[in-house]
């Protein structure tokens, strides 16, 4: 799972949610190299992303490092609002969608935001020096088996 790499907004302190689509930065796209070359010996046969446009800009820089395919995926966006002043649960979304790479038995990379790679990591329990979404690095890899999700549904 890799959270995509710095867009302009985040380089202005801005949150984007699913309403804006800025592009990557120049550190942007080279955290997104940076991250291919992490995962180039990990024998990943795809990649899945979000589909919006900083996640998909990171998506194709690692398949370009990678040669792998990248196929879009809507459950792996940012959280939307459910409601004025509150966001969804993506929970049941994001679940789904790990669910079936679990089953497809490939080694896939999930380009995302930083609340969905939170999600997960809270999902599993694995502690943390994150106090949200925002403060997961852009670019960050992290290794996970989707596998040990589906058991806590």
């Amino acid at each position: 799972m890799i959270r995509h790499g710095e867009s302009t907004w985040n380089a202005e302190g801005r949150m984007q949610r699913q309403i804006a689509h800025p592009p990557l930065t120049e550190r942007g796209l080279s955290q997104a190299f940076a991250a291919g070359n992490t995962l180039r010996d990990k024998n990943i046969d795809r990649i899945v992303t979000s589909d919006a446009v900083r996640a998909a800009q990171t998506a194709r820089a690692i398949a370009g490092v990678l040669e792998v395919p990248v196929f879009a995926d809507v459950r792996f966006r940012e959280r939307g609002w459910a409601a004025p002043g509150r966001l969804e649960d993506p929970t049941e979304r994001v679940l789904s969608a790990l669910s079936e790479i679990a089953a497809s038995g490939d080694r896939v990379a999930v380009i995302t935001h930083g609340d969905i790679v939170y999600l997960i990591r809270d999902m599993l329990g694995v502690p943390g020096c994150w106090e949200s979404g925002s403060d997961v690095p852009n670019g960050l890899v992290l290794e996970l088996r989707p596998d040990a999700l589906l058991g806590r549904q």
